[in-house]
């Protein structure tokens, strides 16, 4: 009898083995188990989890590559500027030079449809920009401090392409109006009063973001076609202007959402004028550079 009961058990103890297994799956803890069905649910995503990067980087990424709903910016510039002319006869013009002027700058950004499954209007935004000149002064006859401003102010409409997804690099086209204005208190020196300008341009421009690692390095141009030129026009005859802009920048993130910025901005302005002799002015052309490097930081919102 015993020989015969210890066969049966003997047979008995496989089915035994996988049911007490069995036991042991249903006993593991529920987080485990809901995440072994999550990452089976979505490997790809279990696939991108692995070596991903810190979240400080992991939000910057995420803006470089143009999906934020809005982004803000302030930036402190040290701005100049320089006034030229060309085959200048006349003996009543000179040249116009100012460097190391403090600017301030606030610029934003907002995607009004980043969220929404549209697939252009989501990536069509609204850009807006503002800086103006603290402390600056000209020199009038004589050696006097002149009251002098210089400001800029942009609107327009934007948007944005990524040609190889989230992680990629970003394309922008940009166009919409441009103002700067450079005014000068009268002194009834020509040589000064003619460098007051005032451009209101359409501008047509390009940009691009090219994510390196946690670091993003920007650069862009515009073109800009001026409907106005202020002052410095009215003294010449039947003048005409043209302008372009570039910029380069560095991006550095800090914390999630936020980067520190570095960059360096150069617009320039061409004219052409129809002088004959015997004008009280006489020049070919003149040419207005303004530039200047930019320190400041930036916030995107998702």
């Amino acid at each position: 009898m015993f020989p015969a009961r210890s066969r049966r058990r003997a047979r008995r103890s496989p089915a035994i083995a996988l049911l007490g297994a069995a036991l042991a799956a249903l006993a593991a803890p529920s987080s485990a188990r809901a995440a072994e069905a999550a990452a089976a649910l979505r490997p790809e995503a279990a696939e991108r989890d692995e070596g991903r990067a810190p979240p400080v980087v992991r939000a910057v990424v995420r803006a470089a590559v143009g999906t934020e709903l809005f982004s803000a910016g302030v930036d402190l510039e040290i701005a100049g500027r320089t006034l030229s002319y060309t085959d200048l006869l006349s003996e009543n013009l000179r040249t116009y030079e100012v460097l190391g002027v403090p600017m301030p700058s606030l610029r934003a950004e907002l995607y009004p449809l980043a969220r929404s499954a549209l697939p252009v209007l989501r990536d069509l935004g609204i850009a807006l920009s503002y800086a103006r000149a603290v402390g600056l002064d000209s020199e009038g006859a004589g050696g006097a401090s002149v009251s002098t401003s210089f400001s800029r102010l942009y609107a327009g409409l934007k948007g944005r392409y990524r040609p190889a997804g989230q992680a990629g690099p970003v394309l922008f086209a940009s166009g919409g109006l441009c103002w700067t204005d450079f005014d000068v208190a009268p002194t009834g020196d020509p040589s000064r009063d003619a460098a007051a300008v005032s451009y209101v341009a359409v501008r047509l421009g390009a940009d691009g973001r090219l994510p390196l690692g946690p670091v993003a390095l920007e650069a862009g141009a515009g073109y800009q076609a001026p409907l106005s030129m202020g002052a410095l026009a009215s003294y010449f005859r039947e003048p005409s202007a043209g302008g372009v802009d570039l910029r380069v920048a560095v991006a550095v993130p800090f914390a999630p959402g936020l980067e520190a910025r570095a960059g360096a901005s150069y617009a320039r302005f061409f004219y052409d004028f129809d002088a004959e002799p015997g004008d009280p002015y006489i020049a070919g052309g003149a040419l207005d550079q303004l530039f200047g490097a930019h320190l400041g930081v930036a916030y995107y919102g998702y």
